[in-house]
């Protein structure tokens, strides 16, 4: 009598119901239903029947989540892959299940029947998205970007509106847009780069990380003149709410550059150092504007302020850039003697590339593993060659370190 009860109460369940619900509410695993829904959504009777199917996903999704996480939390043998997988397969078609039990059944009515289940529980398994994307991150970037994009979206996703806590009371908001943002960047996934990263560029531990990686994806998704004006725009706006940020400032002046407005990079460096007089980026991008113009001394002059007051990482390539504008200095004045240059012509120029060998030899001291080479060692040897001739040991040395 059990068992027969059993079998009607069974027979009730799935009465009513198209044959290809039938079917999917038959399945054993997320992958098969999800196949099953993939490939028959156009037989399900209507939105209900939709909602339904994809219900039946996120149960068998969360049912092999659960195995697993069991298995992690007794420290026995786990498919965390599979576990993070089922996590994400929950997410996707809880959305799905419920754009459909928020739509008009068969009669014409609105009955949601999913919709709060499913947002307590995936809500409740929130936090386990940081952790999928952690255990993808490096291993594969663009479904740790999707668990990290699942744990932000879903403070502002309506099925969840019930049951979320505030964006900004979330101690872990910011630090799952920023990493949700470096996974899409790793992915070379710009849009989303920006779009996350940009979230979380007021994070007090990765802002400025954030702000980068931003930038970058902005300036990587440029195609047309009409896109760079676009890019000129967003980074105004960016520089008008944060005057004093060093890295928007930069990619501004650069933006200019690159779209041949000269005179209005000119402009803001110069509107910059009136307020900032020892910035050191302005300084360097004025003395880079001077080397342009072929005015070298003065590059020299602004790039040597600028190293003063530099950060570590960026006095290499000042020393190697202000060697540069003492050697062509020296070159453009060579250009006008005509003839062999006599021995007293020539004691003229030593002092200009004896400066530019000190700033050589100060790049060089801070190459530590000679990989960046490449800014200075060839222009090193040739001033070791001018000053010492070809047989000085010294020069010598150079050419060798130069790879000659």
């Amino acid at each position: 009598m059990i068992a027969v009860l059993m079998l009607l109460s069974v027979s009730a369940a799935f009465a009513g119901n198209s044959d290809a619900l039938k079917a999917i509410l038959k399945a054993d695993s997320y992958t098969e239903a999800a196949k099953l829904v993939e490939s028959s959504l156009g037989q399900l009777a209507d939105n209900a029947e939709k909602a339904t199917a994809y219900n039946k996903i996120v149960d068998l999704a969360l049912a092999k989540y659960n195995e697993e996480s069991a298995k992690v939390a007794i420290k026995k043998e786990a498919d965390e892959a599979g576990m993070y997988d089922a996590l994400d397969a929950a997410y996707t078609a809880a959305a799905e299940c419920y754009k459909y039990d928020q739509l008009p059944n068969a009669k014409g009515k609105v009955k949601p029947k999913y919709s709060k289940v499913n947002a307590v529980r995936l809500y409740q398994l929130r936090p386990n998205l940081i952790n999928g994307g952690g255990f993808f991150q490096g291993k594969d970037n663009k479904k740790a970007f999707k668990l990290l994009s699942y744990y932000v979206t879903s403070n502002s996703e309506p099925m969840f509106n019930e049951v979320k806590t505030d964006a900004a009371k979330d101690p872990n908001y910011l630090n799952a847009a920023f990493f949700a943002g470096y996974m899409a960047y790793m992915d070379h996934d710009w849009a989303n780069a920006e779009k996350y990263a940009g979230m979380a560029v007021n994070d007090s531990a990765n802002g400025a990380n954030a702000l980068n990686i931003m930038l970058t994806a902005m300036k990587a998704q440029l195609k047309t003149a009409a896109d760079s004006a676009e890019f000129i725009n967003k980074c105004k706006a960016l520089y008008e709410k944060n005057p004093d940020n060093q890295m928007i400032f930069a990619n501004l002046v650069d933006a200019y550059s690159q779209a041949g407005k000269a005179t209005e990079a000119e402009q803001l460096v110069n509107s910059r150092l009136e307020r900032e007089p020892n910035d050191f980026i302005a300084l360097m991008v004025k003395g880079q504007f001077l080397e342009q113009h072929d005015k070298f001394q003065e590059a020299a002059d602004a790039l040597k302020k600028s190293l003063a007051n530099a950060p570590e990482q960026n006095k290499l390539m000042l020393n190697a850039t202000i060697g540069d504008c003492y050697l062509y200095h020296a070159q453009k004045r060579l250009e006008k003697v005509s003839g062999v240059l006599s021995k007293a012509a020539k004691e003229q120029f030593v002092p200009v590339y004896n400066e530019a060998i000190k700033y050589y030899e100060a790049a060089k001291a801070l190459d530590k593993d000679g990989s960046q080479k490449a800014k200075y060692a060839a222009r090193l040897y040739s001033c070791y060659y001018f000053v010492l001739g070809e047989n000085d040991p010294k020069t010598q040395e150079a050419k060798s370190y130069a790879g000659y």
